[in-house]
């Protein structure tokens, strides 16, 4: 890409503010939104950065350390990732909320959905968070007005900020200082605007920015001002990536998402229920209505989803990816009994839905041309169903040749427990 081609282009950040709690405050009355709050999980639950192995690392070696996922919208001394008891002690009177991912991750893909009737391609960034190539929308909707407005409209339960950039993290950053369902764009020098920046939006781990502080770095201009081979040295690749952010310099590509087809049915019980049996016939009813739409007509689904509204608690979720793509009721409802089994409900039901997705009109089964390989596939394919059904490693055996010239008749033969 050429730089005039990078000047013309127009990048838009579409961003919900404290997405997390915006959810948690729209299905709880109770909730006052003027009170502090800190939404946590484990530190496994954050979503990913995309800036190389140190920030995985770091993330899987406080798998017990509970950090902030997201927080009220009056605090401002926060940072998601931050560790639960240094936010804590800045907010000791704040309301914890463990942190429903499930509910947030279903909530804004409902969201992408509607972005997606209106915008070619969209990418997920994480929650309340997605971009879009703005340029050359307003000679599809007219002006960038009216394309900030459908937006606006199509989240309009949320408060939803929209930044301009040349890139993804310009965008990211005009969105910050754009008021609720508006836009702002960034006009004259984007590098002079990104420095004013405090280091702690970086997104890498919060240690990290604990070290870039304890340098002395307080703004992004701070870490510009500095070589860049030093800041490497320092931090590795994060190091790289960091120090072209706080110049203003974002070469990531914009990966719009795949959009896969889905079928979904609906049903409310008559009153909220615990009752395995009760719930299963419901899944069934839903499988045979999903199955016999036109739409399924020859067509194959490699996961299902559902959900349920539980009476005085959070949604209940649950995905299923099947072994191979179903094309009928009965084989769905194997693959999801097998996960039923390992389930324990949160609450009564209220109501369920079911989805199908990632169709396709192909089974995506590959068959053996060696008969004896596909006896051995469908024996390993029983073993696993049958251990998944009992919760341990089932009592099947197979006779296994060692040494069959051997003289010692115990030689010849040996009895092996099937695995899956």
């Amino acid at each position: 890409m050429t730089s005039s081609d990078q000047k013309q282009r127009q990048v838009a950040c579409i961003r919900i503010p404290n997405f997390c709690w915006q959810v948690e405050v729209g299905r709880s009355t109770s909730l006052d939104r003027d009170r502090s709050a800190l939404v946590t999980c484990p530190a496994l639950d954050l979503p990913e950065t995309g800036f190389g192995n140190d920030a995985r690392s770091d993330r899987e070696s406080s798998l017990s350390e509970a950090v902030v996922l997201d927080f009220s919208s009056n605090i401002t001394d926060v940072t998601v990732g931050m560790p639960l008891g240094v936010a804590f002690s800045r907010h000791s009177d704040a309301l914890l909320i463990h942190g429903d991912v499930p509910l947030y991750t279903s909530a804004f893909e409902s969201l992408l959905v509607e972005f997606e009737r209106l915008i070619p391609a969209v990418e997920e960034a994480g929650p309340g968070i997605a971009y879009i190539d703005f340029g050359g929308l307003d000679r599809l909707y007219g002006t960038p007005g009216q394309v900030i407005r459908r937006l606006a409209e199509a989240a309009d339960s949320f408060d939803l900020r929209i930044g301009i950039g040349e890139n993804r993290w310009q965008a990211y950053l005009a969105s910050l200082v754009s008021s609720p369902h508006s836009a702002s764009k960034i006009n004259g020098d984007p590098a002079r605007f990104v420095g004013n920046f405090s280091v702690d939006i970086l997104p890498v781990p919060y240690r990290i920015i604990e070290r870039l502080r304890g340098f002395g770095l307080r703004t992004l201009a701070d870490l510009a001002a500095l070589p860049q081979g030093p800041v490497e040295a320092q931090f590795g690749l994060v190091g790289r990536a960091i120090w072209k952010l706080a110049s203003g310099i974002d070469e990531r590509p914009l990966i719009p998402r795949k959009i896969s087809e889905s079928v979904s049915e609906y049903l409310a019980f008559p009153d909220p229920t615990v009752s395995m049996s009760t719930i299963v016939s419901a899944i069934e009813s839903l499988l045979g209505k999903a199955f016999s739409k036109p739409g399924m007509m020859r067509r194959y689904a490699r996961r299902a989803r559902l959900q349920a509204q539980v009476f005085r608690k959070p949604p209940w979720l649950l995905d299923v990816a099947f072994r191979e793509p179903v094309g009928s009721k009965n084989h769905a409802m194997f693959g999801i009994k097998s996960k039923l089994d390992d389930v324990d409900f949160p609450g009564p039901l209220e109501d369920l839905r079911l989805s199908l997705t990632d169709l396709s009109s192909e089974p995506w089964r590959q068959e053996s041309m060696q008969k004896d390989v596909q006896r051995e596939d469908n024996l390993q394919q029983a073993v696993a169903q049958l251990a998944a059904r009992l919760r341990l490693a089932p009592p099947i055996y197979q006779v296994k040749a060692l040494e069959p010239w051997s003289r010692i008749p115990e030689r010849r033969h040996a009895l092996v427990q099937l695995s899956h």
